[in-house]
């Protein structure tokens, strides 16, 4: 197994594919629509939580077994048929045509796989083991969603708003930075723990009113 280069990509309006309609084929169909994927299933059955996917024009379903011309054009596609000679197959034509892929069962013929995540809003924190231990990236998630609460989320909501004025406002990179780094001290995050929103957004207005 080789090493891994973490990446962060753009799927919004990618043609992206998903076989299999089991458990774990659900739970990576709702990870890619958080990602405005344009997503197809394929499978001879499908979940009640895919159907109604479907029925709510999230995603296409194909029902029936996959083949070649399913997988032709896509951008990404995940194998999760629960049938290993489908799984394999799947892996080589996608590693011959350049598509990425990643086999649900097997990081071995995948050229990509999916890391465990801490979600905040725009915040997102990876956790890979190289696909060497699961249990132990699950436990290091679970250790950062105690770590990182939903204070970080407010913050970066407030920073999406403050952002533009301050890079129009402070021409110093020197003075920039600091700025920066002056808003994400636990001061601000405290008051964003505690609820206290309106004084947080008002305390980091006063450092950019403050700047020199």
């Amino acid at each position: 197994m080789g090493k891994y280069y973490p990446i962060n990509l753009n799927l919004e309006n990618k043609d992206c594919l998903v076989i299999g309609a089991g458990v774990v084929a659900e739970r990576k169909i709702k990870r890619l629509l958080e990602y405005g994927v344009n997503l197809t299933v394929v499978s001879p059955n499908f979940s009640r939580g895919i159907s109604m996917l479907a029925k709510k024009n999230r995603i296409r379903l194909i029902q029936r077994r996959v083949n070649l011309k399913d997988i032709r054009g896509k951008f990404l596609v995940i194998s999760a048929s629960g049938e290993r000679r489908i799984n394999s197959l799947v892996s080589k034509y996608c590693k011959e045509s350049n598509i990425l892929v990643n086999v649900v069962d097997s990081p071995i013929e995948s050229n990509f796989i999916l890391p465990s995540i801490v979600k905040r809003g725009n915040l997102t924190i990876s956790i890979s083991t190289e696909g060497i231990s699961p249990a132990l990236a699950k436990k290091i998630r679970q250790d950062l969603e105690e770590k990182f609460g939903t204070e970080y989320e407010k913050l970066l909501k407030i920073m999406k708003k403050i952002r533009p004025e301050a890079l129009k406002k402070i021409k110093d990179g020197k003075k920039r930075k600091a700025f920066f780094e002056k808003v994400v001290k636990q001061k601000v995050l405290n008051l964003l723990k505690q609820g206290k929103q309106k004084e947080a957004k008002r305390s980091i207005e006063r450092l950019l009113e403050n700047v020199a």
